[in-house]
């Protein structure tokens, strides 16, 4: 759950526990006021920020850990070899000319003018 904001789930106990503090101070707060105020409103900075802060989904933690070479190897090279599959292919099927008939093959054949 390190590289989502699954984890901000595990933040909900914060919530509730900050909706009850804010039911005790003022008995007319809902749980929706309660949530208005604090995720759709600009309430600024108060007495409870820290309090505001720990709750889910107001702060977004980005955690990217990445490593990069600037070296530049001077011999680059790859090889590589051609799959066995890709080879030389023999023929499907070949032509022969004994299958054909000249008797056949004549009325095929453009007029001859003698």
């Amino acid at each position: 759950m390190s590289f989502t904001e699954a984890r901000q789930i595990l933040k909900l106990p914060n919530l509730v526990e900050h909706y009850i503090s804010h039911k005790i101070t003022g008995k007319n707060t809902t749980f929706f006021s309660f949530i208005k105020m604090h995720y759709f409103e600009d309430h600024g900075i108060d007495s409870d920020y820290s309090q505001d802060m720990k709750l889910p989904f107001k702060t977004h933690e980005s955690n990217v850990f990445s490593i990069g070479s600037l070296a530049v190897p001077e011999i680059f090279s790859i090889k590589l070899k051609a799959p066995e599959n890709f080879g030389q292919k023999a023929p499907i099927f070949s032509y022969f000319s004994g299958h054909t008939s000249d008797a056949f093959a004549s009325i095929f054949r453009p007029p001859i003018f003698i």
